[in-house]
């Protein structure tokens, strides 16, 4: 997981949400992030996503292009 990139990692997740996949995929994912979330650039980017009105994409791609 340390070697996914930030977007990608997001992305999984949330497609996996979206996919109802298994949710033991789901929490490693979400260790993950919860791991991530001490570094401030990927907390912005997280909280870009989770707070977008405009869906999880554009959410990712403006706050990866903001860094």
């Amino acid at each position: 997981m340390r070697t996914l990139k930030d977007d990608w990692l997001i992305q999984c997740y949330m497609d996996a949400v979206h996919l109802q996949l298994d949710p033991e995929f789901i929490d490693l994912l979400l260790e993950e992030i919860h791991r991530r979330s001490t570094n401030p650039a990927f907390r912005r980017m997280w909280m870009a996503v989770s707070h977008s009105p405009w869906g999880h994409e554009a959410a990712v791609g403006a706050a990866f292009h903001a860094n």
